[in-house]
């Protein structure tokens, strides 16, 4: 009575700045939040890159060339993304292509 319920999780929900992986998108969304759209200012915490962008530029008169953070390759501020929302299909197959080999075997 007192336990929770695992859920299987058909796909794990994880960060496209960082590839962090968390337990469901409202906790992914406080880490983006946190960690990738954050004022380096003022330090207020906006909910995408381009929000981020313009924020510091109209109330900081300040430009943001890049997502503070990330990996390599995926610091670019064009990119809107929400929690697991904007990420780009060629990113999303890469990531799930690697994990669904190891998972389908069949003995035949």
């Amino acid at each position: 009575m007192g336990k929770k319920k695992k859920r299987a999780a058909l796909k794990e929900v994880w960060c496209y700045y960082c590839d962090r992986e968390f337990d469901d998108e409202k906790i992914l969304v406080q880490h983006q939040k946190a960690k990738h759209f954050k004022c380096h200012v003022c330090h207020k915490k906006l909910s995408t890159a381009g929000g981020m962008v313009i924020h510091v530029l109209q109330v900081h008169k300040e430009s943001v060339p890049k997502v503070p953070n990330a990996k390599p390759g995926r610091e670019s501020t064009d990119i809107e993304i929400y929690g697991m929302q904007g990420i780009p299909p060629d990113v999303l197959a890469a990531h799930y292509g690697e994990e669904g080999t190891i998972v389908t075997h069949s003995d035949t």
